[in-house]
């Protein structure tokens, strides 16, 4: 007989890339344990949440307060085991327990990347919304700063343009999200300055529908956001277990239960791309063959004349100063491209290995297992299984 499948409601916008991978590793907990994950998407008023409640009688909810504030809404969850995802600390809950952002962690990473660059400056530009994971990388972020010895700003959100005209030069600026770093990406722009030889920018999230949509391309630090849902619905199924095991032997188990606890997640890794290139002086024609090349290389398609053509040059000429400048040929420059991406693929996918091959731009399956063992010393299917350690680059 098959078992009935448990209903858990998760309260979450699905509208961002990182609300989506908190999805997936949500829902790669629950075919371990059978769950049937329901998503409202759309909730706002306690009229909302009752009826989401009343329709589907969940086994358990999963919480996500990344964009609400004040204090949870715990008596609209009383009785049924309840996980908060990303509840502002300053307002704790004293029934369900929570997963929490480390953002000063993740601050703490991003800044470090921002840092090795040796900025004359360095600024913050916020959400504007006073949000509490805002404020923690606003902190984490100036204190390391302070800690360098270099001149620190918060940027202001209106003005934006005249302020980055006003700091000091090569400057670096931290996003409190990818969303933030974009807009000090346009003012700096706008105001005439190069990125990244005049200013450095760097986000947080790593949401390819922002850091993609600036060129060069935007460096972010992407928290664990599927570790995280994996969490979260790990620790929904201690609390359906322990409330079981509390309705089992009543009340005076109630009353010994601990206050409600709270765990943390924190970054995964950096992810470079061009806005924080350290290349100081690379011929503008070169950097964007670099930048055409990273953003095409996953393409069957792509040609050597492709890349000429960015450099806006002749094919003897490009040729020449691509060598000069990066010590790569074109051709090396793609294959290195290609394959760090395999890398990625390989180590954060379950994708086969073919698929990994023909998203990585080639169409033979023995000419990239050479190139990728001459690369790395392993097979793919050794790397998948034990990849070094380390930040990823793209």
């Amino acid at each position: 007989m098959i078992p009935r499948m448990e209903i858990i409601l998760f309260f979450q916008s699905t509208l961002r890339k990182s609300w989506r991978q908190k999805l997936s590793g949500v829902h790669k907990f629950a075919r371990e344990r059978n769950w049937f994950i329901q998503v409202i998407d759309r909730y706002a008023t306690a009229k909302e949440i009752r009826h989401a409640i009343e329709e589907w009688s969940p086994h358990g909810c999963l919480v996500d307060r990344a964009m609400s504030r004040g204090a949870p809404p715990d008596i609209l969850f009383r009785g049924i085991p309840t996980v908060y995802l990303d509840q502002d600390p300053s307002h704790p809950s004293h029934l369900h327990p929570c997963l929490l952002h480390d953002s000063a962690a993740e601050a703490a990473l991003a800044g470090a990347e921002l840092l090795a660059h040796a900025r004359a400056a360095y600024a913050y530009i916020g959400t504007g919304t006073n949000v509490h994971w805002d404020k923690a990388r606003l902190s984490q972020f100036r204190q390391d700063v302070a800690s360098a010895g270099v001149p620190f700003t918060l940027l202001p959100a209106t003005g934006l343009k005249e302020a980055i005209g006003r700091l000091p030069k090569p400057c670096g600026i931290l996003g409190a999200n990818d969303v933030c770093a974009v807009k000090a990406f346009h003012a700096a722009i706008a105001a005439g300055f190069n990125v990244p030889d005049d200013v450095a920018i760097m986000g947080i999230d790593n949401d390819e529908m922002y850091c993609e949509a600036v060129s060069p391309g935007l460096t972010s630090a992407e928290p664990d956001f599927e570790g995280a849902g994996y969490r979260l619905a790990q620790m929904l199924a201690e609390e359906i277990a322990k409330m079981e095991d509390e309705r089992k032997d009543g009340k005076r188990r109630m009353r010994e239960r601990d206050l409600a606890k709270v765990e943390f997640y924190g970054p995964l890794r950096v992810v470079r791309r061009g806005s924080t290139a350290a290349r100081p002086g690379l011929n503008p024609g070169v950097r964007r063959a670099l930048e055409y090349i990273r953003r095409h290389a996953g393409e069957t398609s792509l040609r050597i004349d492709d890349v000429i053509s960015e450099m806006r040059c002749s094919r003897r000429l490009g040729t020449l100063l691509f060598k000069q400048e990066t010590k790569r040929t074109i051709l090396e420059e793609i294959h290195e491209q290609r394959l760090q991406k395999a890398c990625d693929l390989l180590a954060r996918t379950r994708l086969p290995i073919a698929a990994v091959v023909l998203q990585c731009g080639y169409r033979s399956d023995s000419f990239v297992k050479k190139l990728f063992h001459a690369r790395t010393g392993m097979t793919m299917r050794e790397y998948r299984s034990s990849p070094p350690a380390g930040d990823q680059v793209v």
